[in-house]
């Protein structure tokens, strides 16, 4: 065989690091991108664009484009189709005209059945003597009422899982009978097989989230490579990890045999993680699921091991190859792992207004990485060797997952490396019009439940606002005193610097005086009807402009001086394809994320059927269903009335930007909303 091309069917800083590998080893390598997200695309030698993000799933597609791209690989990355058998079976004999099979960089097509089903993981699990929490397959409401009462007195909390869900999504824990029709419907959303499993939940205090990387050959073999520890999570998606945990060995021991004895019976191919909880306390523990593919936190493994694992997989596509030609010093008894390695998420959300998605544009003069020694950071936002655009701009959208970038410490001890995560957050710029989640991450690091081990998997979500105080806390930079004669003219010491994490290149000081001109219309050259006022800035609060400015003006449109306070939103989509709510108007019903419209109320579906004579809603129904990188959130509507008409542009499908009009309530004739 000649060198080997692989395309990557994927994206993000996984593709990047699947071409880097590709790349030492002197393979061909071929992207797929889409429009405004093709910056990992520059890292490879061919690049194939798609009409749409959903061609991401397309497994015929993906297929097409490797045989007419000549590849001899295929990787699936993660997410996606990683964990799809279709992909995979498409791979497993020659195609007409084709003297060799393309080559799935994955597991074989009958432990992909098994794997990447949550329910067929467990049942391999029972098989062999691997505990697991209960739980059964559910195919409707019902279905999931019956397994409750089978769990007698106490059987809440549950979980309900799209047997093909991953990084948080398709999954809904359910505290509450009347919730579950609810989260039922969320995960239906969110699954793209439309399969549900319930199971019921062991979280909280204690249960901690522990996964063994598993590596194996085509001959049979297997090994382990440790474990990491990924309790911090929100939502059921992780947050930060680490490797190794911090449990006493003691508790770890018969995770890592379970994994092994489960390995060896699926013949386990490649790369695969096995996931478990595990009690802290009573070292009880039960399995969870089968990733059968590389890992987003792969990176604390290759820290803690020092090994390339793409690299690995790469090689043990090839079925001549075996785990001793790869890892000979790991097939009889893995190396005690070197030190301790953390994980930091970081991600394009907004902490402060309820993690919301933050979608907008980032340049490359908007942003610094840390550096030094024991620092890694495996991201998308960068540029590789074949990109030739000096204006080189990234999208953050909401089709694809939040990551922006993998922050990885690496040092001799845990506290060590909770250090190291520290400088690198200090370090660490974002800037622009994109807020991160670098307080939490912060945060979590300082909180003294981090370094005594007492993190568990519903932690973050029960102190959001202690961690964030602690980030900030943290991360404040000491800034030089102000002139004490400004200060005591205009009550804003601070007024003039820019906060940390923006550009600083806008001085606004109190005194600024503009002037602002409105019309009806867009304002020309030769407009001379505008209204024209004088605006000055009496005093500022807070300067964080563009993201924040508060403080007083003086201003020709009113009398008084006026308090404001000006909170720059989301840069989805520009107003012109929508309109947003006026949130003075109690008859304005508005979306307040960001994100995809995959449902409507039926009275918003059928505005405007001549066929409907009514379309009220109700206060507390579903008013619109927004998915945000493929997680689905519910906005009810908080008042009822008769919908007058619809907002511009709301429609199923459409991306709508935080505020956005969803549609207008009729008043009735006293002046109130309407009352059902």
């Amino acid at each position: 065989m000649g060198t080997p091309k692989i395309l990557v069917a994927n994206r993000g800083e996984i593709a990047v690091r699947i071409f880097r590998s590709a790349t030492e080893l002197g393979w061909q390598t071929v992207a797929i991108y889409t429009e405004k997200d093709e910056s990992h695309a520059s890292y490879a030698d061919e690049a194939v664009l798609l009409d749409s993000p959903a061609r991401f799933m397309d497994a015929d597609h993906i297929a097409d484009i490797a045989r007419r791209t000549g590849c001899t690989h295929v990787h699936p990355g993660y997410g996606f189709l990683s964990e799809s058998p279709k992909l995979a079976a498409l791979f497993s004999t020659p195609h007409p005209n084709e003297s060799a099979s393309i080559i799935f960089v994955g597991p074989s097509v009958e432990t992909l059945k098994i794997a990447s089903d949550k329910m067929l993981s467990r049942e391999l699990a029972t098989s062999i003597g691997v505990p697991t929490a209960p739980g059964i397959r559910v195919s409707s409401v019902a279905d999931v009422h019956q397994f409750i009462e089978k769990l007698g007195p106490c059987p809440f909390p549950i979980i309900l899982k799209a047997l093909d869900g991953g990084g948080g999504r398709g999954i809904r824990l359910v505290n509450a009978a009347g919730d579950v029709e609810n989260a039922f419907q969320r995960c239906l959303g969110e699954s793209p097989s439309k399969q549900i499993f319930a199971e019921q939940a062991l979280v909280g205090r204690g249960w901690k989230h522990v996964e063994v990387q598993v590596v194996g050959d085509s001959q049979g073999n297997v090994t382990h490579l440790w474990e990491r520890e990924c309790s911090v999570q929100r939502r059921f998606q992780k947050i930060i990890e680490m490797a190794p945990s911090t449990l006493p060995r003691t508790a770890i021991e018969p995770v890592l045999e379970a994994a092994l004895k489960m390995a060896r019976k699926l013949r386990y191919a490649g790369l695969g993680t096995f996931e478990f909880l595990v009690n802290a306390q009573s070292h009880e523990w039960v399995f969870l699921e089968i990733n059968p593919r590389i890992q987003v936190e792969h990176t604390v493994t290759e820290e803690i091991v020092n090994v390339d694992l793409v690299h690995i997989q790469l090689l043990l596509s090839t079925k001549t190859t075996t785990l001793t030609d790869v890892l000979p010093n790991h097939t009889i008894s893995p190396p005690p792992p070197f030190g301790h390695a953390i994980q930091l998420r970081l991600v394009a959300e907004d902490p402060v207004r309820s993690f919301q998605l933050s979608p907008g544009t980032l340049r490359p003069s908007d942003i610094s990485w840390p550096a030094g020694r024991g620092v890694r950071v495996d991201t998308w936002l960068s540029t590789g060797p074949s990109a030739h655009n000096p204006g080189f701009e990234w999208t953050i959208g909401v089709d694809f997952d939040s990551v922006l970038a993998k922050i990885i410490v690496h040092a001799g001890s845990p506290s060590e490396a909770t250090e190291k995560a520290q400088r690198a957050l200090r370090e660490l710029r974002i800037s622009g019009d994109v807020k991160t989640n670098r307080e939490l991450l912060a945060g979590v690091l300082a909180h003294p439940d981090w370094r005594e081990g007492a993190i568990h998997t519903r932690w973050l979500e029960e102190a959001p606002d202690e961690v964030l105080r602690l980030g900030n806390d943290r991360l404040r930079v000491k800034k030089a005193q102000p002139n004490p004669l400004s200060s005591s003219t205009t009550g804003a010491s601070s007024a003039s610097t820019p906060a940390e994490g923006t550009s600083g290149t806008i001085l606004l000081q109190p005194g600024s005086s503009s002037q602002l001109s409105i019309s009806s219309s867009p304002l020309s050259d030769s407009d001379t009807q505008a209204q024209k006022h004088s605006l000055v800035l009496s005093t500022i609060r807070h300067n964080a402009f563009p993201n924040e400015l508060s403080g007083t003006v003086t201003t020709s449109l009113s009398p008084e001086p006026l308090a404001f306070s000006l909170l720059q939103l989301s840069s989805l989509a520009t107003s012109s394809h929508f309109e947003f709510a006026d949130p003075r108007d109690p008859s304005h019903l508005s979306c307040p994320i960001a994100g995809k419209i995959v449902e409507l109320h039926p009275a918003l579906a059928a505005f405007g059927d001549p066929s409907v004579s009514h379309a009220f809603i109700r206060e507390g129904e579903p008013l619109v269903v927004v998915s945000v990188m493929k997680m689905e959130s519910v906005v009810n509507a908080p008042r009822s009335g008769k919908v007058s008409r619809l907002g511009k542009g709301i429609e199923a499908g459409a991306v709508v930007p935080e505020g956005t009009l969803v549609c207008i309530l009729s008043p009735t004739e006293n002046g109130g909303l309407a009352r059902l």
